[in-house]
């Protein structure tokens, strides 16, 4: 049973370096601690343009989709149901690999939970993009693009302005968020690999 194993997840390490998927019929690559491994993507959909081009962001771990509105986290099976607000055409999104990753599903949820609730979210401060930025962090120790943050950061710069002409009245309940932060504190509550992901902090810029 070892040997079997070992052999399924050296052959799942050289299908992620080779960026192919599994190759074992109904499994998924296994890192060689034995826990099974899951695919995360990232899945974009343009909104706007307003000042900038702007994006709505979720993202898939396998075939469930994580959001965050101000409803809260929205987990929902089956693909980006989420971007169906934002277009018709599934075409319309991309969908950005981010490879296969070992993660504690439970563990992800309940570290999250407490700093994306109902209510706490804000159009600039802390958005979907903000959550997908959190949780890339976390699961693959990679950021959000820059790009698909530009409207936020614009934004910001242009807060005072943008309130005097009442186009923006921030959350007080997302005031002072930081992403990476969040992902830090995150960190601990979370059991995951590979260590070369986790053993290096995100790059916070």
């Amino acid at each position: 049973m070892a040997g079997t194993l070992l052999a399924r997840a050296l052959l799942a390490e050289i299908m992620d370096v080779l960026g192919l998927e599994s190759a074992i019929a109904g499994s998924e690559p296994l890192h060689p601690s034995g826990l099974t491994r899951h695919r995360v993507q990232l899945v974009v959909t343009p909104v706007g343009p307003w000042i900038a081009q702007g994006y709505h962001s979720s993202v898939l771990i396998d075939s469930t989709e994580y959001s965050f509105s101000d409803r809260g986290i929205t987990k929902v099976e089956g693909g980006p149901k989420s971007h169906s607000a934002f277009t018709e055409e599934e075409s319309d999104s991309t969908f950005i690999d981010y490879g296969w990753h070992d993660v504690d599903i439970a563990a992800l949820e309940v570290a999250l939970k407490p700093h994306f609730a109902p209510g706490s979210y804000d159009l600039l401060q802390k958005n979907c993009n903000s959550f997908s930025d959190t949780i890339l962090q976390l699961v693959t120790g990679r950021r959000l693009d820059k790009q698909y943050r530009q409207l936020e950061e614009i934004g910001r710069q242009a807060e005072w302005q943008l309130r005097l002409l009442h186009a923006y009245a921030p959350n007080p309940r997302a005031s002072g968020f930081d992403a990476c932060a969040t992902a830090g504190m995150c960190r601990a509550a979370v059991a995951m690999s590979p260590a070369a992901d986790m053993d290096v902090e995100p790059t916070c810029c």
